[in-house]
């Protein structure tokens, strides 16, 4: 009989190969959310209606459904249900992380205390809930810092606040950014805030999959974020480091994993490659985003991390060893102007360029284009993944397919 994996939600259609990479694993995949959705359908086996924002509505039923018939695993890909997860698992004793742990992947205040209490080299910060704390933390953070919700993901609502000066008009747009009732994001753990030390330096990430308390690594990701609004635009993996550079960043990574207790499911730590060292910007208890997952880590090592997930997620063996060495990449285009996106030209171009491997348009004609801080949502217009041999390559293929797509923005 074929074991059912249980998955929280499924945001984003265009990750449906995560689903895919189940079923060809011979998983049976049952669907906990409020609809489903036609482009994800013929990959769901049992399908659960519920509304996985009402943590103890999703709980009763899944209780419920799996007194019917039992789950095998749980997972999610989306940052807002990894403390939901944690608790269905303890709930239903399947494999998991503790309630706490997980609790200290999604605040990102909790991560802090929890890395402080250890040592684990990270940024200064203070909590944030009124405009007084912020002044305060200030003081103690110093100029320039990074101002960000606890809770949210996705660069959103970040905020580098150069003077004293600009603190309050800074917390007045935090305030009405967060406040935003159609951004679901910003309602977990509402009103919180971290005032953190601006870290100068290169940012990478550290993917892998944690197996019954031991911590299995794909590798490492290379990362470019824009400069005002800290939006990534570009990934590659694996990175370009040193094998002194990337000893370092896997040792901090892994103490702050450890820190946190981390011990089962897939993992992305992101980190800041400092003049001191590296530092934790964020731990996540969940696959890398951006297309890391579902195509960077493949393309570039030929491992399976989303198969190790979900082996992971059931209680299976974990094994992230490499199958061949290349390097790939994703380069995202970032709008520079609001409007309506009237046409696109260059798409077939982009496709056909040597070493492309995939194309996604993530606003089509017709959609409406607006800048952050306004809105998070529209202003990145669509993504090039290349392969190549070497990372020059990769990179030089990227940049040239993205070069090629011509959005027209009126």
């Amino acid at each position: 009989m074929k074991k059912q994996i249980l998955v929280i939600d499924f945001v984003t259609p265009k990750r449906k190969n995560t689903l895919l990479t189940a079923r060809e694993m011979g998983l049976s995949i049952a669907l906990a959310a409020k609809s489903l959705s036609d482009e994800i359908a013929d990959y769901v086996d049992r399908f659960i209606e519920v509304d996985p924002e009402d943590t103890d509505a999703l709980l009763a039923v899944l209780e419920r459904e799996h007194r019917q018939q039992k789950f095998d695993g749980v997972i999610t890909l989306w940052d807002r249900y990894v403390e939901p997860c944690a608790l269905i698992a303890e709930r239903l004793g399947l494999p998991g992380n503790t309630p706490a742990t997980a609790a200290k992947t999604r605040s990102k205040f909790l991560t802090r205390l929890a890395l402080d209490e250890k040592q684990v080299p990270q940024p200064r910060f203070r909590m944030v809930k009124t405009l007084a704390d912020l002044i305060q933390a200030a003081e103690h953070v110093k100029y320039p810092f990074i101002f960000k919700p606890v809770g949210a993901c996705s660069s959103r609502g970040i905020f580098k606040v150069e003077r004293e000066q600009d603190l309050a008009s800074v917390y007045e747009q935090m305030v009405a950014v967060s406040s935003d009732p159609n951004d679901k994001m910003f309602q977990f753990y509402a009103g919180e805030f971290l005032a953190e030390e601006y870290m100068q330096g290169h940012e990478f990430s550290v993917e892998g999959v944690a197996s019954f308390g031991r911590l299995h690594i794909a590798g490492i990701t290379e990362k470019w974020t824009t400069t005002d609004n800290f939006t990534e635009t570009q990934h590659l993996f694996p990175a370009r480091l040193s094998e002194a550079s990337r000893a370092a960043m896997l040792d901090v990574s892994t103490r702050a994993l450890e820190a946190i207790g981390f011990r089962q499911g897939a993992f992305h730590v992101e980190l800041m490659n400092t003049a001191e060292g590296p530092k934790i910007v964020e731990i996540n208890g969940r696959l890398g985003g951006d297309f890391i997952t579902t195509h960077l880590v493949p393309l570039g090592l030929g491992i399976d991390i989303s198969a190790h997930a979900f082996r992971a997620a059931i209680g299976d063996q974990v094994d992230l060893g490499k199958r061949f060495d290349k390097h790939a990449s994703v380069k995202f285009l970032i709008a520079e102007t609001e409007g309506v996106l009237e046409t696109w030209s260059g798409r077939e171009e982009a496709l056909a360029a040597p070493g492309v491997r995939e194309l996604f348009i993530e606003r089509g004609e017709g959609a409406s284009v607006t800048l952050p801080p306004k809105k998070y949502g529209e202003f990145r217009l669509a993504a090039v993944i290349a392969q190549g041999d070497r990372a020059d390559e990769a990179l030089s293929r990227v940049e040239h397919a993205i070069g090629l797509l011509k959005p027209s923005i009126v």
